[in-house]
């Protein structure tokens, strides 16, 4: 049994903040015939043994043979229903990662899934498919972007066959556009060379890092002021991201722009899919009434201009992953300037996964 060693890695990938935050990731394990693929919900920073679940891998791959409705809610709850029916699972209240159908795809044994700030920086860029292209060449393969679930695994199913008729040779990375990347290998070892070519030929690529630092005490200073007073207006508890990188993107409206959409679906479920840009703290509470009327949900993320980058949520733990996440945003807009310029999500996609009841499941859990 190859669990142990599929621990082992989940932790230590997990454990890094460049490369999963809060729950976000996932990973996986093949022997014989089941699949071993980490629960929804769960965080591989300390998952252990029990938070996988067994999956028939024949019976996964079966799905891409089904037809299945044209509409996104009745094809998403028939192709939910299918995945869960795949479990062999002796506890069959463990409910699968949303890419497990991904997972079982790949021959390789092992798998992992992550989504770090600096391989999305190309992932999320106006020109990734073709910097992807010139970087790699077929070492990997490029997912365009598309709704997530069962459309996500058809496209990936016939990319990688065509890729292996093409190429001649398995598929072992996958770069998919505004989510991240795929790794797959026979070995732990495998994986980590793998992983560690993508992530330094990018980071000889990018010609600036973000800087995350704490800002200067005068900085600090203002910043908690205006969070004191934001936190007056909005009557909720806003604290501020204090970050330096947040200065450049609240200079205006215009310099915002990267930020005001999300990157990820990870964006969406842990720091919202859209934040608030505020020109002032005066007039706050009316400005986010307006945001709720419009959207729908009340913003975890505050933009105030030629302030700083804030956030407010009910709780504590919520309010910590809305930092991570509102830092995630700025350190990929940040390296997506080295590869023509930061392409957020699209709106169309973006209320799609708002709706998706994978995502919200998810959200629930973490």
């Amino acid at each position: 049994m190859n669990l142990e060693e599929l621990v082992k890695m989940s932790n230590r990938y997990g454990s890094n903040p460049d490369y999963v935050l809060a729950g976000g990731g996932n990973t996986s394990v093949k022997e014989g015939g089941t699949l071993y693929v980490k629960c929804s919900g769960t965080c591989l920073a300390d998952i252990k043994e029990d938070g996988f679940v067994a999956m028939s891998i024949e019976g996964l791959r079966r799905l891409m043979e089904k037809k299945y409705p044209e509409g996104d809610k009745e094809r998403e709850a028939a192709f939910l229903a299918d995945v869960m029916d795949a479990r062999t699972d002796a506890d069959l209240s463990k409910r699968p990662s949303v890419e497990a159908l991904l997972h079982s795809l790949f021959p390789q044994k092992y798998v992992l899934h992550v989504h770090p700030a600096l391989i999305n920086g190309l992932t999320c860029s106006q020109g990734a498919e073709e910097k992807a292209r010139e970087l790699f060449g077929d070492q990997v393969l490029w997912i365009p972007i598309c709704r997530p679930g069962y459309i996500l695994g058809k496209l990936c199913f016939d990319a990688m066959a065509k890729y292996e008729k093409k190429q001649g040779k398995k598929v072992q990375i996958l770069l998919l556009q505004n989510h991240g990347i795929f790794v797959a290998g026979d070995t732990v070892a495998e994986i980590d060379r793998l992983f560690a070519s993508v992530e330094n030929t990018l980071a000889a690529a990018v010609q600036r890092n973000p800087d995350l630092e704490t800002p200067d005490a005068e900085t600090l200073k203002r910043l908690e002021e205006a969070a004191s007073a934001l936190s007056k207006e909005l009557g909720t508890t806003v604290e501020p991201n204090a970050v330096k990188e947040a200065s450049a993107f609240v200079e205006n409206r215009e310099a915002a722009k990267p930020l005001l959409a999300p990157f990820t679906p990870d964006h969406i479920v842990y720091s919202g899919a859209y934040p608030l840009f505020l020109e002032s703290v005066e007039g706050a509470a009316e400005e986010r009434k307006a945001f709720e009327e419009k959207n729908g949900f009340t913003p975890k993320v505050i933009l105030l201009r030629g302030v700083g980058v804030f956030v407010t949520a009910d709780s504590e733990a919520a309010r910590q992953k809305a930092k991570l996440l509102s830092c995630d945003a700025m350190k990929v807009a940040v390296y997506a300037q080295s590869f023509g310029g930061a392409l957020p999500m699209t709106e169309d996609l973006t209320d799609f996964i708002l709706h998706w009841e994978a995502e919200s499941y998810r959200s629930k859990q973490g």
